[in-house]
C-alpha cells in the first residue's frame, strides 16, 4: 500500500512538472504574440500607460482602420486640436494603404512558390527517379546549398540584380528567393516521390511514356501532397523575407512587402505600436489562415517516409 501511494505521489508530482514546464514553453512562444494582438485594439498613446494594460480598457479597431486606408493617420488627434481651437478644419496625414503590401507579397509568395516547385519537381524527379552517377553527391551539394544562410549572399545579389536593372521590382525578390528555396524544395519532394510505387513508371514505359511524359502524366497527379508540402514551406519562407526585400525595394512604398512595409512603418510614424501591431496581427492571421487550410496536405507530405536509394 505505502509503495502504490509513493508511486502515486510520485506520478503527480510529474505530472505537475510536466504541466509547469508545457505552461512555460508556451507562455514563452505565444505570450509576446498575445501582448502584439492586445496592443493592437488599444488606442493610440495607451500603449505606454504605466502600469501596462494586459488588454485595453477600451479595445477599439483604430489601429487597423489606419492601416488598412479606411482612416488617416492623425484624423483623430487632428480632429481634437481643431476642437480647441474653435475651427473645423481637419488636417490629417495621407492615408495609409498596408493592403498595397499585402499585395506585393501574396505576388512574391505565390510566383516564388510556383518557380520553386516547377524546377525543384524536376530535380527532384530526376535524383529520386532516374538513374546516373552523381545521384548522391547531387544530394550533397543540395544539403550544403540549404545550409548555408542567405543572408551571405545578399551582396552579390543586390549587384547582380543592379546589373539587370531590376531594382525596385518585385522581380528582384522572385528570382533569388526562387533560388533560395530550391534546395528545401528539392529535398521534400525528393522524399516524396521516392515512395511512389516503380511499378506505375514500368507500366508507363511499357505503354510507351518518355521520362518527361511520366513526370508530368504520373508522378506529379500522385505527388499533390508532397508538391502542396513543399509549396507552402516557400511561400511562407519568401513571405517573411526581410534582408533581401530592403536591400532591393530601396524605399520605394509601391513595391514594398509585408516585412519592410512593417519597420518602415515604425520609423516613418515615430513607432506608433498600435499601427504597427495591427499589420502584424493581419500579416500572421494570413500565414495562420493558409495553414489551416492546407495543413492536411502538409502534414501528409511531410510524412511520406524517407528517400530510399
Amino acid at each position: 500500500m505505502n509503495e502504490q501511494s509513493s508511486n502515486g505521489r510520485r506520478d503527480l508530482k510529474r505530472w505537475v512538472l510536466e504541466g509547469l514546464v508545457t505552461l512555460a514553453i508556451v507562455g514563452f512562444c505565444l505570450g509576446p504574440l498575445y501582448w502584439i494582438f492586445a496592443t493592437s485594439f488599444k488606442q493610440m498613446g495607451t500603449e505606454y500607460v504605466i502600469p501596462p494594460e494586459f488588454w485595453p480598457s477600451r479595445p477599439t479597431l483604430q489601429a487597423y482602420a489606419v492601416i488598412l486606408g479606411i482612416q488617416a493617420p492623425g484624423a483623430e488627434q487632428a480632429s481634437q486640436e481643431g476642437a480647441l481651437k474653435g475651427t473645423t478644419e481637419v488636417k490629417a496625414s495621407p492615408h495609409l494603404n498596408f493592403l498595397i503590401p499585402v499585395r506585393n507579397s501574396l505576388i512574391v509568395s505565390t510566383t516564388v512558390a510556383a518557380g520553386a516547385l516547377l524546377l525543384a519537381s524536376l530535380a527532384a524527379y530526376a535524383i529520386s527517379r532516374l538513374r546516373f552517377r552523381w545521384k548522391i553527391q547531387s544530394l550533397m551539394v543540395l544539403w550544403v546549398a540549404g545550409l548555408l544562410p542567405a543572408v551571405i549572399v545578399i551582396a552579390p545579389t543586390f549587384v547582380l540584380m543592379r546589373s539587370l536593372n531590376l531594382l525596385r521590382t518585385l522581380l528582384a525578390m522572385i528570382l533569388p528567393n526562387i533560388a533560395y528555396n530550391i534546395p528545401l524544395t528539392t529535398w521534400l519532394l525528393a522524399v516524396y516521390f521516392s515512395q511512389l510505387p516503380w511499378e506505375l513508371e514500368d507500366a508507363a514505359k511499357m505503354d510507351g511514356y518518355r521520362p518527361l511524359q511520366i513526370y508530368r502524366k504520373v508522378i506529379l497527379p500522385l505527388s499533390t501532397p508532397g508538391l502542396f508540402s513543399a509549396g507552402i514551406f516557400a511561400f511562407l519562407g519568401s513571405w517573411g523575407e526581410f534582408m533581401l526585400a530592403s536591400a532591393v525595394t530601396m524605399g520605394v512604398m509601391e513595391v514594398q512587402t509585408v516585412p519592410v512595409a512593417i519597420l518602415n512603418l515604425s520609423f516613418e510614424y515615430r513607432y506608433q505600436w498600435t499601427w504597427i501591431s495591427a499589420a502584424i496581427c493581419l500579416s500572421v492571421a494570413l500565414m495562420v489562415l493558409i495553414a489551416l487550410v492546407f495543413q492536411r496536405w502538409v502534414i501528409q507530405g511531410l510524412t511520406a517516409g524517407s528517400v530510399k536509394y
